[in-house]
């Protein structure tokens, strides 16, 4: 039971990130601010890496948790594209000397 609630947390807390980080990241692209995505893109390859460990350690050890649901799977995909949206979307223009 532990393994299952270990699993599913992981995945919800990650779909909350997503769902925060895709707000946070129009409210700052709205105002202008876009060197803040770059924080954002940074936190969401941490998840996609928290993810991919509880992946392995779940696929490695059997508990068959993993063998029914392919979320993770999808959660992983969705934060990496939106890291690399964020860190194009990211970049600061250059200010022109005159």
């Amino acid at each position: 039971m532990v393994p299952f609630i270990i699993y599913w947390g992981v995945i919800l807390v990650c779909v909350a990130w997503a769902a925060l980080s895709i707000f946070f990241s129009i409210f700052y692209l709205a105002r202008k601010e876009n060197g803040n995505l770059w924080a954002f893109a940074f936190f969401n390859v941490l998840a996609a890496i928290l993810q991919a460990i509880v992946l392995a350690i779940y696929r490695t050890w059997g508990w068959g948790i993993t063998q029914y649901s392919s979320l993770i799977y999808i959660i992983i995909g969705v934060l990496l594209v939106l890291t690399v949206v964020q860190a194009i979307l990211g970049r600061e223009p250059k200010e022109s000397i005159a």
